[in-house]
């Protein structure tokens, strides 16, 4: 937990979080030993390659998938533990938009009857369903229209309101604008900073897009192969990142500018497999700055500085080998 951060203020608080599964090879590890914390009214940003756990954790995180080992702390009681009637409250409270806002409405409901389904099932009046169209944006001569009737704009905006359908307080954002053109993201990113301002939401926003991610959050995750390997302030991250993978991450994302361009790193090799791990530092294989330690010992995530923790032996003393 960052240190100026009150304990009081923290909403959720991930500690040592595992999400393991069996498979004909072995053991794959997709989430594996992650910790962080997010506070009320704040945005953590997760991002990483396809494929490194992003997702499998937002779900685990959200209770849609049972967790291997570890401990989920929503307002200081451990989710994981919750029985059928505290699992059933913790839901009303945490919700989750979706990537591909087609596959995850029906395609038999209608815009109004999409909204209104998590409030018959918790038995809540539904008249809620035309001020939530309002409060996202969707004109109320929608009511009646399908999903396949609408542009993916507005198909996300469903998704967005059915979420917000209970008010939750915590809100896990699944690449919610991936699939969106570059109008709409910003429309509906937009629509989630106000949304986020006026009612006091706490999101953590799961991407591959860094320029979304450095819009919308307050702090950042970096991570890769299931583990969180650097976390910092949205501003302390994108000025001075000190994991190896980070910086090449950033020097990938292009900026609209006259001056020199930032060099390029290109990282050789592919990620390894997350099914029976072998010792040592995930990104060994790929760090033009490893060294022997880092190919027989797997670093922590530790503060280098206040409020900046990195996974890497070597953080703030980098020499690239020949």
């Amino acid at each position: 937990m960052n240190s100026a951060t009150k304990k009081d203020d923290v909403l959720l608080d991930v500690r040592h979080l595992k999400k393991h599964f069996h498979v004909s090879r072995g053991v794959l590890h997709a989430v594996d030993d992650v910790s962080f914390t997010i506070s009320k009214g704040k945005t953590l940003g997760l991002v990483g390659e396809s494929g490194c756990g992003k997702s499998t954790l937002g779900r685990v995180v959200i209770g849609l998938i049972e967790a291997t080992n570890g401990e989920v702390y929503f307002r200081d009681e451990d989710m994981l533990k919750f029985d059928g009637r505290k699992k059933s409250e913790f839901r009303k409270k945490a919700q989750i938009v979706f990537q591909d806002p087609f596959s995850s409405l029906n395609p038999r409901m209608s815009v109004a009857q999409q909204i209104a389904e998590p409030l018959i099932i918790n038995k809540i009046f539904a008249k809620k369903v035309m001020e939530l169209m309002d409060t996202v944006g969707l004109a109320s001569r929608l009511a009646t229209s399908f999903p396949h009737e609408l542009d993916g704009g507005r198909r996300q905006r469903i998704g967005v309101a059915r979420a917000l359908a209970l008010d939750p307080e915590f809100i896990v954002l699944d690449e919610p604008v991936s699939a969106l053109d570059v109008r709409i993201q910003a429309q509906v990113l937009n629509m989630l900073q106000e949304l986020k301002n006026e009612r006091g939401y706490t999101y953590l926003f799961i991407s591959h897009n860094l320029s979304v991610v450095r819009y919308v959050s307050d702090e950042v995750a970096v991570m890769y192969l299931g583990q969180i390997v650097e976390k910092a302030g949205n501003v302390d991250l994108f000025k001075e990142p000190m994991h190896p993978y980070t910086q090449a991450l950033l020097s990938a994302v292009p900026i609209a500018s006259l001056a020199p361009k930032k060099e390029r790193i290109l990282l050789e090799g592919d990620v390894p497999s997350p099914i029976n791990l072998a010792p040592g530092c995930r990104f060994a294989g790929r760090c033009a700055y490893r060294q022997e330690r880092c190919l027989a010992e797997n670093p922590t995530l530790r503060e280098i500085s206040s409020g900046h923790s990195v996974a890497c032996h070597f953080a703030g003393r980098l020499e690239r080998h020949a």
